[in-house]
């Protein structure tokens, strides 16, 4: 993929090198110097000096090509500006905008744009870490309100069949890891100790499900 990110302080400099050490094609745009600088030499990708929403400066770091545009500067009007660029001048088919100010939200929801809430997640994360330790997070949707989870199995749950272990309308298993065996349950399939589930979950759904689960160190 040819991924084109506007910032490049330390969360544009991580996922710099996060997707060209995957191989992907990685072009970084900022204004200040010194910060495409700390990419180092072992950054595998291309650097921009300019403004994130300026025309040449994007087209210089590829963006007519890009199959991808994450917009991770320190201003949210620079990341608003050159999303709507990336997405409706440059038809780039996907376009991310980080956003500090949770009070323009609602500007970036009326645009119909793709962001990410850096002190929401945040506050998010650290809430899992004390209050959920029984699982371990992959996702959480816009509302707040899903989880995509993994939890392991204790001795509760052995010999329990995937109906008996879901909550109606608060957990729905999508997976059951078991040894080297990835497989997709059925309601009748029996879960053994050790078990690792990925699912579907609701906020406080884990106080119902705790005693069931291994115990976190």
């Amino acid at each position: 993929m040819r991924i084109v990110i506007a910032g490049s302080g330390r969360v544009g400099g991580d996922l710099a090198h996060a997707f060209a050490d995957k191989g992907h094609d990685v072009s970084v745009v900022d204004m200040d110097k010194d910060a495409l600088e700390l990419l180092g030499s072992t950054f595998n990708g291309s650097v921009h000096h300019g403004l994130a929403y300026d025309v040449q400066t994007l087209k210089e770091a590829g963006i007519e090509y890009a199959d991808a545009f994450i917009a991770v500067t320190d201003s949210d009007n620079a990341n608003l500006m050159s999303v709507q660029l990336a997405k409706q001048v440059f038809m780039v088919p996907t376009t991310i905008a980080r956003l500090d100010d949770l009070f323009r939200e609602p500007a970036y929801q009326e645009l119909d744009i793709d962001y990410v809430p850096a002190s929401r997640l945040v506050s998010r994360v650290m809430f899992e870490k004390v209050i959920e330790k029984e699982f371990d997070f992959h996702l959480t949707f816009e509302t707040g309100e899903v989880e995509i989870v993994d939890m392991r199995l204790g001795k509760r749950a052995d010999g329990m069949s995937v109906a008996e272990f879901e909550v109606s309308g608060r957990l729905r298993i999508a997976a059951v890891r078991r040894g080297d065996t990835t497989l997709i349950p059925q309601d009748d399939f029996l879960l053994r100790e050790g078990d690792l589930l990925t699912a579907a979950a609701r906020q406080g759904v884990s106080h119902k499900l705790h005693r069931y689960l291994q115990e976190v160190d």
